[in-house]
């Protein structure tokens, strides 16, 4: 129920990758595709992360995080700057330790983990080594204004006194929405939407309220839309960006998030599922329907 996760971690298909670069720098981008392991990305000196993206395109401004928390299916977009090592420097992107079911000190560096996994999710490893192995003189900086996006404001939508609600929660070896399992066709009363609307839509993650042994993860994904974060409830850490355009959204155990998006320029049935593939596989994935 929590997700297969390997013994190694493959970037571009290879695992132990090592990225070769010269003293300058360079544009990222980074993509969760495992199917159920959650990353805390940082460098491996405690340099910041300088997010320039996410799912959706560019951020309005560069953003430096101390670490970034990834699901599956989110992306970030790094700028990475190696011009201040000398040659023959060697850092590493890493993933930190965290809790991965929010307990006691969520993403902190508590210790004693359990699982017979060789790389449970939460332990911390290596992603890729970077090696600096050449000079190389660059006058491009990073500018301040990196894109304009118009902000979705609550007043202005179809729905802001009566956001639509949606709970994600496993149970009986089932992953539920509201209760409800996966049918092919089925659209239920709440999943029916108006082409050309505006709506702000209440995601949860129910595991701990539902009473799971061991509560997950849910990364939320909608099939054809881009939207934007509102805000987050209950969350214990600040690995999360949420000010660009965004398709997925992670929630952890307890966590819940507010989401808006305009449904505009398609009718039709489209998806939307926790990212996990095993929850999905499970049931947790649903349908809406723009008419």
């Amino acid at each position: 129920m929590t997700g297969m996760l390997g013994d190694s971690i493959c970037v571009n298909g290879r695992p132990d990758f090592t990225l070769s670069v010269s003293t300058r720098a360079y544009r990222l981008r980074i993509l969760n595709g495992s199917n159920s392991r959650i990353y805390k990305l940082a460098w491996s000196d405690g340099t910041p992360l300088t997010v320039i993206a996410t799912d959706g395109g560019l951020l309005e401004k560069p953003i430096d995080k101390k670490y970034v928390v990834l699901g599956p299916a989110e992306r970030i977009e790094l700028w990475a700057d190696f011009s201040r090592y000398p040659v023959g420097t060697s850092l590493e992107l890493v993933s930190k330790y965290f809790e991965p079911a929010m307990q006691g000190s969520a993403l902190g560096p508590r210790r004693g983990m359990t699982g017979s996994d060789l790389l449970p999710n939460g332990a911390p490893f290596r992603i890729f080594k970077v090696d600096v192995t050449q000079k190389e003189t660059e006058a491009r900086s990073l500018p301040r204004k990196l894109s304009e996006i118009e902000r979705h404001q609550l007043q202005d939508t179809d729905n802001a006194d009566n956001p639509r609600q949606f709970s994600f929660f496993m149970r009986h070896m089932h992953g539920l929405i509201n209760g409800r399992t996966f049918r092919m066709q089925e659209v239920a009363a709440d999943e029916r939407i108006r082409l050309n609307s505006t709506e702000v839509w209440a995601l949860a993650n129910d595991d701990r309220r539902m009473g799971m042994m061991m509560p997950m993860p849910h990364p939320v994904h909608l099939h054809g839309k881009q939207f934007q974060v509102l805000e987050r409830r209950g969350v214990l850490h600040s690995g999360y960006v949420d000010e660009g355009w965004k398709d997925t959204v992670l929630l952890m155990p307890g966590e819940r998030a507010r989401i808006v998006t305009n449904f505009t320029d398609y009718t039709g049935l489209f998806l939307y599922h926790c990212h996990i593939l095993e929850h999905g596989d499970m049931g947790m994935m649903r349908n809406y329907l723009i008419t």
